[in-house]
């Protein structure tokens, strides 16, 4: 359930008992527990509860252990719908708020090999200069990180976190250059993605993740 709520959404019970492959009663034990112990928080919507993740340090301890963990090497899925999330996940997808997967990577590279970023996760002024272009200016006095590694438990290097990457992935997931698939943390690229991505400079990430027309 920790998995599924990574894409940094709010959840029911239901939702994450079926993710889970539990019950309704299970889960609603299990995430009572979590919620005592300060990993997920209640959101309340009329009668609806809903949980999600407490903050980003949670996530990035969610994301810890799935490197750790035996089941993040390569596993034979046991249906076509598990080998469909499988696929898209290693794809492209949301690690708490930013990009992942082997779009996440392409994209964080190009962006070190374009002097956006510096080889020590610093935002160099020209990609102060593109954020502002791409339409996401990054404040002045940033409160956290703007930049920084995070090892990808699928393609076992780093993809970049932070503000800037949060940023880029809120605004590519609006502008619809970036759909959801069918997992709830998978993510596609569009054909309009692939345009506004060479537009701004990003074409050599194109080839990963799965298009749509």
């Amino acid at each position: 359930m920790l998995i599924s709520l990574m894409d940094a959404r709010a959840w029911t019970a239901a939702e994450l008992a079926e993710s889970a492959g539990i019950t309704r009663g299970t889960a609603t034990v299990h995430l009572n527990k979590l919620t005592d112990a300060g990993l997920v928080e209640d959101v309340r919507q009329g009668r609806h509860r809903y949980v999600r993740l407490k903050n980003r340090n949670v996530a990035d301890a969610v994301e810890a252990l799935v490197r750790l963990s035996p089941h993040a090497e390569p596993v034979v899925p046991r249906s076509f719908r598990a080998q469909k999330h499988n696929h898209e996940l290693q794809q492209g997808r949301t690690c708490y708020r930013h990009l992942a997967g082997a779009l996440g990577v392409a994209v964080t590279r190009t962006w070190l090999d374009k002097g956006l970023l510096s080889s020590d996760w610093t935002v160099t002024g020209n990609g102060r200069a593109w954020a502002r272009d791409v339409g996401m200016p990054l404040p002045e006095n940033p409160t956290r990180a703007l930049a920084r590694p995070c090892l990808d438990w699928t393609e076992r290097v780093d993809h970049a976190a932070g503000l800037f990457a949060e940023l880029f992935a809120a605004g590519a997931l609006d502008r619809g250059w970036l759909i959801r698939g069918s997992h709830p943390r998978s993510v596609r690229l569009t054909t309009f993605g692939s345009e506004e991505l060479r537009r701004f400079g990003l074409g050599s990430a194109l080839g990963q993740g799965q298009r749509v027309t």
